[in-house]
């Protein structure tokens, strides 16, 4: 039995058609990741299923109630004191954007509704916040439909995706690994499909031209005939003639008789790439010099040292509310304890794109922070599809993504040598993460990067820098050679585990000594 149904629905936008959908349902225990690009209408559907927004053809029979947590971070109800506790929220002053989404998250949670929708759960919270809402959502005791563009969590989640493509939305079965591999699979066969319909189109219609331009040749008067003989002559035709014209039209009738493949539409190929800037001489590129922060009594950093390698991929760490940002603005800032080695030129990737003039158009906003012409621009803009009459709304129009994608494209048009990105992957779409990845891996200059995104940092992070406590502590290293000193730090000797066995022979030999008297 469904806990939700929906058939042949359909939203349009004036004479767009944003999505449709035959048939889709929501049981108990499912597990259900909604995918698709910036744009594509995943929180539409969310508010359209909830009936929080009306549909413009299609019937919705909802048999149970639905909780929410908005991507806004905006709670629905009171919270449960014990998830509070989960989500490390008890007592909080809920000031914050992570702590605004772990109050959201509790709150819904706290419905025990059979349905929740959960529009990406995991902005703004820390590490620690993302892997406590991935239990939550595994644990959690009715069905769970999900966006987020955090990958890991829906291949850790997902039992089956719902992926918006081209106006349809399809239902794959499977997790989200699973979904990226049959929809490469379905992709290659259908461009094979389309190939080998192109190619076979093209053979025929040759062969048609051919055959007719063989049976004109027929035709030609040859030049020993006399003016009446010729008029006689193409007035005939033989039996040759009657053979090829036929040929050719059987030929024609094979053409209109096969099957018409569709060219499959292309994926957001999402393509970035930087500068090259003038490279950073000094082994050190910036470093930060007994920085101490307080805001009233409280000190949110303490005497925090720290260099910046000069071509390193260093990424800072630590929960909500540690002092990241803080420690990035001061670097891109220039406070008085940040040092930058001669010739470095910053460009700052801001998590709530401040940089950016609402009032001015895509277009503006990019050139602003460029020397390149304005055609340059307009293609580093298509290359994140941003293009066309796009390229002039004004930035206080856009959504989070497409926000993001503007803050991407200042970067991407600048000369800047050192980058500092405060959680580039928030709002993001998947296709805009996935090529964020080897751009960073690609780019020789120096970057230092705040984020939560767990595949971009297992991926990306040569070093790491931990911010707790009010203090910064760096390891050499990636998050992987991380996990496995601490392994080794927490794991006990051999000597002591020997000691310890010891021990406990010693303890039972006493008792059985102590039995038998």
């Amino acid at each position: 039995m469904y806990l939700l149904q929906a058939q042949n629905l359909t939203k349009t936008f004036g004479t767009r058609t944003l999505f449709r959908a035959d048939q889709l349902e929501l049981h108990d225990g499912d597990r259900v990741g909604l995918v698709g690009e910036n744009g594509a209408g995943k929180s539409t559907l969310l508010d359209i299923l909830r009936g929080d927004l009306p549909c413009d053809e299609g019937n919705i029979d909802r048999r149970c109630p639905i909780a929410m947590i908005r991507q806004s971070g905006d709670a629905e109800g009171e919270p449960d004191g014990r998830l509070l506790r989960t989500l490390s929220l008890a007592g909080s002053a809920c000031k914050s954007g992570g702590e605004r989404t772990r109050r959201a998250i509790a709150a819904a949670c706290s419905q025990g509704a059979p349905l929740l929708f959960a529009d990406e759960p995991t902005t703004n919270l820390d590490l620690d916040g993302i892997e406590a809402v991935e239990r939550m959502l595994q644990d959690y005791s009715g069905a769970v439909l999900l966006i987020s563009h955090d990958r890991q969590l829906l291949e850790t989640v997902c039992t089956s995706i719902w992926a918006i493509q081209d106006g349809e939305i399809r239902v794959f079965p499977g997790g989200y690994a699973e979904w990226i591999a049959q929809r490469d699979r379905e992709r290659t066969f259908a461009q094979f499909e389309y190939d080998r319909y192109r190619s076979e189109k093209r053979r025929l219609e040759a062969e048609t031209a051919n055959l007719r331009e063989q049976a004109r040749g027929m035709r030609k008067t040859p030049k020993r005939m006399g003016n009446s003989e010729a008029r006689l002559h193409k007035c005939h035709i033989s039996p040759a003639q009657i053979q090829v014209q036929a040929r050719a039209k059987a030929i024609e009738s094979r053409v209109r008789q096969l099957e018409v493949k569709e060219r499959p539409s292309d994926l957001p190929q999402i393509r970035m790439a930087l500068g090259a800037a003038s490279p950073i001489t000094s082994r050190t590129a910036a470093r930060i010099d007994h920085l101490t922060v307080r805001y009233g009594a409280r000190a949110v950093l303490e005497d925090v040292s720290f260099t910046l390698p000069t071509g390193k991929r260093t990424f800072l760490l630590g929960g909500n509310g540690a002092g990241k940002t803080t420690l990035a603005e001061h670097l891109v800032q220039g406070g008085d304890c940040a040092r930058l080695a001669n010739g470095v030129q910053i460009g700052y990737f801001s998590q709530n794109h401040e940089l950016l003039d609402p009032v001015r158009t895509v277009l503006e906003n990019v050139r602003a922070v460029s020397r390149l012409p304005e055609h340059e621009v307009r293609s580093i803009l298509a290359n994140l599809w941003i293009n066309g009459d796009a390229v002039q709304k004004p930035v206080r129009v856009l959504s989070g993504g497409e926000r993001a994608k503007v803050a991407l494209a200042r970067l991407l048009a600048s000369d800047c040598n050192l980058l500092v990105l405060d959680e580039p992957t928030n709002h993001i779409d998947l296709y805009t993460a996935q090529a964020l990845e080897p751009l960073l891996l690609r780019w020789q200059g120096t970057l230092l990067v705040i984020s939560h995104d767990r595949h971009l940092i297992e991926q990306a992070a040569e070093r790491l820098l931990f911010v707790e406590n009010g203090r910064v502590r760096a390891f050499e290293g990636t998050m992987a050679e991380y996990r496995e000193e601490q392994s080794r730090r927490n794991a006990p000797s051999d000597d002591l585990s020997g000691l310890i066995e010891q021990m406990r022979r010693a303890e039972e030999a006493f008792r059985a000594g102590t039995a038998g008297r």
